[in-house]
């Protein structure tokens, strides 16, 4: 990262969900018919951001890939998850998915 290195302008957003455990993380995908179903991509993973990128990797496999200025990302209201959409350089295709995080008491 460096000395001088470009600050994005959420970056607290990013540090919150950086480095947390994940239980499970799901695609959203839009059919031709209209109908909207999510599936489960993976499971027990890692969000991280690394650099000029946010990815989500579930156990040795990168399930997202995107660059940060490229992406939008969203914290769950239930504050349990967040959902990151962007051009993922894994499928080379635009997604949506959303990671939950392992729920620790505090």
């Amino acid at each position: 990262m460096g000395l001088f290195h470009k600050k994005h302008k959420n970056q607290d957003l990013l540090r919150t969900f950086d480095g947390r455990e994940l239980k499970y993380v799901t695609k959203r995908n839009k059919h031709p018919d209209g109908t909207v179903t999510y599936d489960i991509i993976g499971k027990l993973g890692r969000i991280a951001v690394i650099g000029e990128y946010i990815r989500i990797i579930c156990g040795e496999i990168d399930v997202f890939n995107c660059k940060i200025d490229n992406s939008k990302y969203y914290l769950l209201m239930s504050g349990d998850g967040v959902t990151v959409e962007g051009e993922n350089t894994v499928t080379g295709k635009y997604d949506t998915v959303t990671a939950y995080y392992t729920y620790y008491r505090k």
